[in-house]
């Protein structure tokens, strides 16, 4: 039975990875569940057993991308304001180095109509909502009256927004403003920096 079940966990892992490949490369609507099997390596009908739609497949990516960022061994905030700097730095890092396909599927899912956001389960914590609470924890420590114009929350979306753009678009944002595509993968802890202290303004 284990045998069977790991398996089992295998061919999923091996669909979802194939499609978000080729959903990042190719866009959602424009992959078959047949260009999935292919690449996966698997028959047609698997796909359909555990995946009947492209749509659940983009809700297994989410799911698995959300647990491996939630599964990653950082820091805990020391409680004192001086651990979360470098707890947000090293997330972030993570973060940038591992999902450039990921923006580009939650990207294409948007402008598809598939609305990933509905793929969200409210009661689970996000990378977004962590980095919310962290943001938050590090307003209470510096302001004593413990009010801050800027809500933790939208910070963070505004972060994620910003980090996510670029990664899905970062060609073309690179060359609009006179840098060569490379320069991105090259300029991760320069990204980083304007980054920490765009949220320095709202703590």
């Amino acid at each position: 039975m284990y045998t069977r079940t790991r398996d089992a966990e295998l061919t999923k892992s091996a669909i979802l990875d194939a499609a978000r490949r080729l959903f990042a490369k190719k866009g959602i609507t424009s992959v078959s569940i047949r260009d999935i099997a292919a690449a996966a390596g698997v028959s047609h009908g698997l796909v359909q057993q555990y995946f009947g739609t492209r749509e659940q497949m983009v809700a297994g990516i989410i799911k698995c991308e959300i647990d491996a960022v939630m599964s990653a061994p950082f820091p805990m905030p020391d409680g004192t304001g001086g651990g979360e700097p470098e707890l947000i730095r090293r997330q972030l890092r993570e973060g940038m180095e591992g999902f450039k396909d990921f923006a580009s599927i939650i990207m294409r899912a948007e402008l598809d109509g598939i609305e990933p956001e509905k793929m969200l389960n409210p009661d689970l914590p996000t990378p977004t909502t962590h980095l919310a609470s962290t943001i938050a924890g590090m307003q209470e420590q510096s302001r004593p009256d413990g009010r801050s114009p800027f809500n933790p929350k939208m910070v963070s979306a505004y972060v994620n927004a910003a980090l996510f753009g670029f990664a899905a678009l970062a060609p073309w944002l690179m060359t609009s403003v006179g840098l060569t595509p490379e320069d991105y993968e090259k300029r991760y802890d320069e990204i980083i920096d304007i980054t920490m202290a765009l949220i320095g303004l709202a703590i």
